[in-house]
């Protein structure tokens, strides 16, 4: 899970840089896909960085909202994938051919490649990415209950230790003497 949490902090930091990068340079406005990436990355940045501490201290409250970024970046994905795969790039003014090309029979360079094959390609690189945010959520969920059961073992052990020091005959994983003596009686 540091892997995990370390590669995701990476990857959101690339990819924010390089958004932020491209907005600064280009001369036409701001879209509004760029600015959600940009504050999706942050803050999935920030959740990897909860995640990293959480793991490291067995703070498992600091886990939580790794699951949250996660479904907003489903979200995020399928708001903005509909979007650009059924936006065009065209303007609906345009003419489709210029006159030669329809004499010719010939296509013109600028066409958009066949809305069935974006909605295919769509479809699968959603079903890819969801599966991978789906998986990786579960790996969180997993985590989430893996600190909270060691928190319970951790408090269990302490209890035991502190009884052993109220009663030295009371069997405690310090005491082996005093089990030894309760066996041989």
């Amino acid at each position: 899970m540091i892997f995990l949490s370390s590669f995701e902090l990476a990857f959101c930091l690339i990819t924010g840089s390089v958004t932020m990068y491209n907005i600064m340079n280009q001369n036409q406005e701001i879209s509004v896909f760029e600015v959600c990436l940009v504050g999706l990355m942050l803050f999935f940045a920030c959740t990897s960085i909860f995640m990293l501490i959480g793991i490291r201290r067995h703070a498992c409250h600091l886990l939580y909202p790794s699951l949250f970024a996660r479904g907003l970046t489903t979200l995020f994905l399928a708001v903005f994938g509909v979007s650009t795969v059924f936006s065009s790039s065209k303007s609906p003014n345009a003419v489709p051919y210029s006159h030669q090309n329809w004499k010719r029979g010939g296509k013109d360079v600028s066409d958009e490649p066949n809305m069935a094959l974006r909605l295919v390609l769509f479809v699968f690189a959603m079903l890819f990415l969801t599966v991978i945010i789906f998986y990786t959520s579960y790996l969180v969920v997993r985590l989430i209950h893996f600190e909270q059961s060691y928190a319970r073992l951790k408090e269990r052990r302490s209890s035991l230790i502190q009884a052993g020091m109220i009663d030295p005959d009371f069997p405690s994983p310090n005491n082996y003497s005093a089990s030894r003596r309760a066996s041989s009686a």
